[in-house]
């Protein structure tokens, strides 16, 4: 994916301006007040946020800034990711102008990279995978906030996956050369991470099911394929939280990583609404779920589970039985690991 292609889709599902607020022309000059006020937001909230623990957290944050400072898209995309999250906070004050403002520095990001892009080298590539890192989250903070009409969700879910297939090719560009100063849960993002052999090899039987039913359908051999991968996918990210140890930061990273790793062949089939695609979905929705307290992801994944249920109808119930089964313990209990 191109860099202008990776503007025009993210733009393609952006919030649009609202015409006549009184901060419209705040951009004209470079960075304001509110700006700063977003840099401190970012510097001492978000790391916690995404989950990571305050070591980490701190240095986290304090590398992307110090990357941001020298990198003008970098520092206007974490600033429009921190007016987002502010929007979503229980005591914000003008919910309504933080996501205007985190819209509009997006976009402004986007351009800035578009730009920059004439001039990929090594020397920018940890400033390329931090932006990549943080517009995937912010894009997906967009595309589920959604969560209130499953067509309208469905449309810009399919344009944040091509995105984030974007965002691999970007990431698979830099990454021999960024690695060692990326921490380790980072490269899960972009389908770097690879877990322990000994918690690798504990594959589960979450998706075995659906395996089976997939193989038996009526689909063609080309978009079983696609199918079957992003259910592979899937069940590589529902190991991954099982491990015994894995952090609480892992739940959102799978959130993140498994749109990385979908084929294009699979894309295409949910941009179709073909049931099985709602399937995968569905099982997509659990690990939603299981991150609803992470503010990227809110409600999102059990209005897709009951939202696709009702609109696959009685004759999919059977396919849907694992995801609406994991829903309902879950209302019973609060998260705990993951169950077959």
């Amino acid at each position: 994916m191109s860099p202008s292609r990776l503007r025009d889709t993210v733009a393609a599902h952006s919030l649009p301006p609202a015409g006549g607020d009184p901060h419209q022309d705040l951009l004209g000059e470079r960075y304001g007040l509110v700006h700063f006020e977003l840099l401190r937001h970012f510097e001492t909230e978000l790391g916690t946020a995404m989950g990571l623990s305050p070591p980490e957290a701190e240095g986290m944050m304090r590398q992307t800034v110090r990357e941001a400072f020298t990198t003008p898209f970098l520092m206007d995309e974490l600033l429009a990711v921190s007016a987002a999250h502010r929007s979503t906070l229980p005591d914000a004050g003008h919910r309504d102008y933080y996501r205007l403002e985190a819209t509009r520095l997006q976009t402004r990001a986007l351009t800035q990279f578009n730009a920059a892009a004439a001039t990929v080298s090594d020397e920018n590539g940890l400033a390329m995978f931090l932006f990549s890192t943080f517009l995937g989250q912010h894009v997906l903070f967009d595309t589920f906030s959604s969560h209130r009409d499953l067509v309208a969700l469905l449309d810009k879910l399919v344009q944040c996956l091509s995105l984030h297939r974007g965002i691999a090719v970007i990431a698979d560009r830099f990454w021999p050369a960024i690695r060692d100063h990326v921490p380790h849960h980072f490269g899960a993002d972009t389908g770097h991470h690879q877990l322990p052999a000994s918690e690798a090899d504990g594959r589960g039987t979450e998706c075995t099911g659906l395996l089976g039913r997939l193989g038996r359908s009526e689909l063609s051999s080309a978009s079983r394929e696609a199918c079957r991968a992003a259910v592979e996918a899937l069940q590589r990210m529902l190991d991954s939280q099982r491990a015994a140890q894995a952090p609480a930061s892992r739940r959102l990273i799978a959130v993140q990583e498994w749109p990385v790793r979908v084929p294009g062949g699979y894309i295409d089939l949910l941009a179709q609404q073909r049931p099985e695609a709602l399937v995968v979905l569905a099982y997509y929705s659990v690990l939603l779920h299981r991150a609803r307290d992470f503010w990227i992801v809110g409600e999102a994944g059990s209005f897709l589970i009951r939202a696709i249920g009702q609109h696959l109808g009685a004759y999919w119930a059977d396919w849907l039985e694992w995801p609406n089964r994991m829903l309902v313990l879950s209302e019973a209990a609060p998260f705990q690991a993951p169950m077959e």
